[in-house]
């Protein structure tokens, strides 16, 4: 089981981009630590496998060679795994906000021209535009506290962020 999970961890970080100075850094390890763990000489511990399954933003299954779906279905989990459970239950509403706003656009988009789209329908995609329409905009607005916070602090590193 070993040579499975520390192949598929070197697949991964090499999918990534990463290195394996890269991976010895995020898990406080030397380079020959690493290469030596990909090379199946020492077991990956528990810990260390939760950690570089936050790295590569892979689900833990992923390195028991468990198929959860193509690699874009591999990411949404990982990531959706790193967030604590608000965030979790926020991600799922606006999920299902989006997906209701796309079938309603789809249907209103089938109706022949010359036809009106049903009151209700209308209604339905406002009443879930509205509230997303503010929750994508606070992320947004969280997002802009955040850039201004990097920006002065790579301003006060002499970085211009405008090259």
């Amino acid at each position: 089981m070993n040579n499975l999970i520390v192949r598929k961890i070197k697949e991964a970080r090499i999918e990534r981009g990463l290195t394996q100075k890269d991976l010895a850094n995020h898990l406080g390890r030397t380079s020959a630590a690493i290469s030596d763990l990909e090379r199946g000489k020492v077991q990956v511990t528990a810990s260390d496998l939760y950690s570089i399954s936050h790295l590569l933003n892979k689900p833990i299954e992923y390195f028991y060679g468990e198929v959860l779906g193509d690699a874009v279905i591999q990411d949404l989990i990982a990531v959706f795994r790193k967030q604590n459970q608000d965030g979790q239950a926020d991600s799922i509403e606006l999920l299902h906000m989006m997906l209701r706003m796309q079938e309603l656009g789809d249907f209103a988009k089938s109706i022949p021209e010359g036809k009106e789209l049903p009151m209700e329908t209308a209604k339905e995609f406002y009443n879930i535009f509205v509230p997303f329409s503010i929750a994508i905009n606070k992320i947004a607005s969280t997002l802009n506290e955040y850039k201004e916070k990097f920006d002065a602090e790579l301003k006060l590193q002499g970085y211009n962020s405008e090259t």
